[in-house]
């Protein structure tokens, strides 16, 4: 039987965790071995904003012994992420340089976004049929160290994702100078907690009514340890969340560390965590939770497996990205209907241009998304969209893809109506690195967008081919194309210029 090995490793804010897989096409995956190695990563990070030294060499000493590990299972693929607690130190970038000095090891920093799409990958290794559960309105549940991801599912499709900055070693930290001076210390955890859910409820969620709730990482696995009374297998509903909530304010976070075998930094954690389910519940009304205890480790398999054509799922996590994109669009009232046929034009233009653009299905990724969020910016001010549109990409999560894939994606919108300045007038780093992709395209999207200015869709039919240094575009249209054709030369332009290859529009009247 063909199988391969895989480690993934999470410096994670309380603990170092690496998981050791066995992948098969017959078995799919298997989880060989768990080792974990428990510490304050997270109190040090987000209390003083800084991690130590002593602090590396502890990490590096960890790593070093899980690469001896690895050797023992022939391990020859591995992953080694770091999460919110060294993404928010200042010292960053020192601390990730001396891990490679110390241990050989390139740890990846992943924005918010990456991770939680990771960690939302790993729910295919749960033992919950995940595409029954999202038949129904579902929400996804993500309590991490430092933060708290929320995606709500709608008929299937993923249509929202938002971070909340609730995570339970961040609570903790900030309420730690009031936990002995406050006469209600956990009214005022609920407090802090509840402004923030109400928020997105007020935002985000309206009127819509909640069924299920997938909750997923450490921290419900932990929670169910707390309860054996309870019998927890799969699920858990708002009643037995209550009588957690009931049982941990009794109890000090060194009893609970003692009775149920959790770690201190873990048994820190509950309260908070299970003010965040209770609190989430009521406002979502949603009638069954089911336990997925699934972490980055499981994302990260199953985001190799896929990668690498291991194994195969019906799920598409693409389309997840797009739906997740398009509701972005709606909230800003962009045109649907042109949106989505810019973003159809702009992806056959990228792929009928491969050879002259040599860009990646990545860069394919980026310029769907552009394409879907080109006029967002008219919601602010119906002058200078790709200014307005930049700023609120800028400031929109987007689940799925880096920040600075989220930097591209803002960049080739502003452009998309915007003078782009020539490399030798860019003061941004960032523009200069990137210039040709973005150049290549904003130049695609131009035209994209171009063959619908009036946003009518005046074409029947339309096609795309190439022909020796030209590339004809045919269309069949109903209606009138002045507009349309009397803007077209000053984009084809751009286009020659930046990919090569001259854009033709030719007209096949059909009235």
């Amino acid at each position: 039987m063909r199988y391969s090995t895989y480690a993934a490793i999470v410096i994670g804010s309380k603990n170092l965790l690496m998981k050791i897989y066995e992948i098969s096409p017959a078995n799919g995956i298997k989880t060989m071995n768990s080792i974990r190695h428990e510490y304050e990563l997270g109190k040090e990070a987000y209390g003083v904003g800084r991690i130590s030294f002593a602090q590396i060499e502890e990490i590096s000493t960890v790593l070093n012994q899980f690469l001896l590990h690895m050797k023992e299972y022939g391990v020859k693929e591995y992953r080694c992420y770091a999460t919110s607690a060294v993404r928010n130190a200042e010292n960053q970038l020192s601390v990730l340089n001396q891990i490679k000095l110390r241990t050989g090891i390139n740890v990846e920093m992943l924005s918010n976004s990456e991770l939680r799409f990771q960690m939302y990958k790993g729910i295919q290794l749960a033992e919950i049929d995940f595409d029954k559960v999202i038949q129904k309105n579902t929400a996804i549940l993500d309590i991490g160290s430092g933060s708290v991801q929320v995606s709500l599912f709608d008929k299937k499709a993923l249509y929202l994702t938002q971070n909340l900055d609730i995570g339970t070693a961040k609570v903790r930290e900030i309420l730690e100078t009031v936990e002995h001076n406050a006469l209600d210390y956990i009214s005022v955890m609920e407090e802090y907690i509840q402004y923030e859910i109400d928020m997105f409820r007020s935002n985000f969620l309206k009127e819509k009514d909640i069924k299920n709730v997938i909750a997923i990482g450490d921290e419900i696995k932990n929670l169910k340890r707390i309860v054996p009374e309870l019998k927890l297998d799969l699920t858990v509903n708002y009643e037995q969340i209550c009588y957690i909530f009931k049982k941990i304010k009794r109890a000090s976070y060194q009893d609970l560390a003692v009775k149920y075998g959790l770690s201190i930094e873990d048994a820190r954690m509950t309260l908070p965590s299970v003010i965040i389910y209770k609190k989430f519940l009521e406002i979502s009304r949603a009638e069954t939770v089911y336990i997925c205890g699934t972490n980055l480790c499981d994302g990260s398999v199953v985001d190799y497996a896929l990668k690498t054509g291991k194994i195969k799922i019906n799920h598409d996590y693409y389309q997840d990205i797009i739906a997740s994109v398009k509701y972005i669009g709606k909230r800003y009232r962009a045109n649907k209907v042109h949106a989505e046929y810019v973003s159809e034009l702009a992806c056959e233009l990228f792929d009928r241009t491969q050879k002259f653009h040599g860009l990646s299905k990545r860069d394919r990724l980026v310029l769907e998304i552009s394409a879907i969020l080109h006029d967002i910016g008219k919601f602010v001010n119906m002058n200078q969209p790709g200014k307005n549109g930049y700023q609120l990409i800028i400031s929109t999560e987007i689940m799925g893809i880096s920040h600075r894939e989220r930097e591209e994606v803002a960049n080739v919108v502003l452009y998309n109506t915007e003078h782009l300045p020539g490399i030798n007038h860019l003061d941004s780093l960032f523009l200069r690195t990137e210039y040709l992709r973005i150049a290549k395209l904003t130049a695609i999207l131009r035209l994209a967008n171009v063959l619908d200015r009036g946003h009518g869709q005046k074409y029947r039919n339309h096609s795309i081919m190439r022909k020796g240094k030209e590339l004809i575009i045919t269309v069949e249209a109903e209606r009138d194309i002045t507009l349309e054709i009397s803007l077209f030369d000053k984009k084809a332009n751009f286009f020659s210029e930046t990919l090569g290859i001259k854009p033709v529009l030719r007209q096949k009247r059909t009235f």
